[in-house]
């Protein structure tokens, strides 16, 4: 298989995983899956089996993320769509937020 890994071992962004996460991410159906250890490429193309949990409101990313996002503890679920014109929303266990702040583009000091 792959060893794709979003950060590299000096703590930099590897663009071309972060290129290929985002086209995949933005014009694919199914979730990206990373480590937040060690910022491997878990899955990509990844689809929720059920989504229950996420409501009946929304469309299916929206109730897979909310769903997810409810059985993965302590794990954010960021959801975007190419709809969305790069919106990020967020969500940890019940909570959504949209994010808007910006992202590091160098360093990622803690992992």
């Amino acid at each position: 298989g792959h060893d794709l890994r979003l950060v590299n071992p000096q703590g930099h962004w590897d663009k071309d995983v972060f290129d290929t996460l985002r086209r995949n991410a933005f014009h694919g159906d199914g979730a990206i899956v990373l480590d937040g250890r060690s910022s491997k490429v878990v899955a990509s193309g990844w689809f929720v089996g059920d989504i229950r949990l996420g409501g009946s409101t929304g469309g299916a990313r929206s109730r897979s993320a909310k769903a997810v996002a409810q059985q993965a503890g302590e794990c954010y679920v960021i959801k975007c769509s190419e709809d969305s014109r790069g919106k990020l929303i967020l969500h940890l266990g019940v909570s959504v937020k949209p994010y808007t702040g910006k992202l590091p583009t160098t360093t990622v000091t803690s992992l």
